[in-house]
């Protein structure tokens, strides 16, 4: 509607000036939230990435460990059957020491046994050495008391 008065032409063109100023303002914010909404969801998605990434390292490091798991579980089984044979082992050492011991004891006593026989053979010895020389001087007296051919 166009008329010729000054004054509705002024303000029908003042009213579009700020219909444009409005709507470049508008798109202005729009342009500014969706650049602020596109960097937020940009944000999100590179934490749900990292997330992500982090989740799957834990997952191969949960299953390291399982198989891990598995693997010291199996030589606890193996150390277990080991430890049962070691404890046999070690009761049957102990049987041997303690047989061992005894003898090493019985030949201790028979060496000292043998000891004191062969001190009482050096004595017993020494006294027919000396009982000898007594009979050897007796019978070179007795030869000397005899007559001589």
């Amino acid at each position: 509607m166009a008329t010729t008065d000054p004054i509705l032409n002024a303000l029908a063109r003042l009213e579009e000036r700020l219909d444009r100023r409005l709507a470049e303002r508008f798109e202005e914010w729009r342009r500014d939230f969706r650049l602020d909404l596109d960097g937020a969801f940009d944000a999100v998605h590179r934490r749900l990435d990292r997330l992500e990434q982090e989740y799957e390292m834990l997952e191969a490091g949960v299953a390291r460990i399982e198989a891990d798991v598995g693997a010291l579980k199996t030589i606890v089984g193996t150390l277990q059957t080991d430890v049962g044979t070691l404890k046999a082992d070690v009761a049957t050492l102990r049987e041997d020491v303690a047989f061992l011991t005894r003898a090493v004891a019985r030949v201790e006593a028979r060496q000292e046994k043998d000891a004191s026989d062969r001190q009482d053979l050096r004595e017993q010895a020494l006294d027919f050495s000396r009982r000898l020389d007594a009979l050897e001087e007796r019978v070179q007296d007795i030869e000397r008391r005899l007559p001589r051919d």
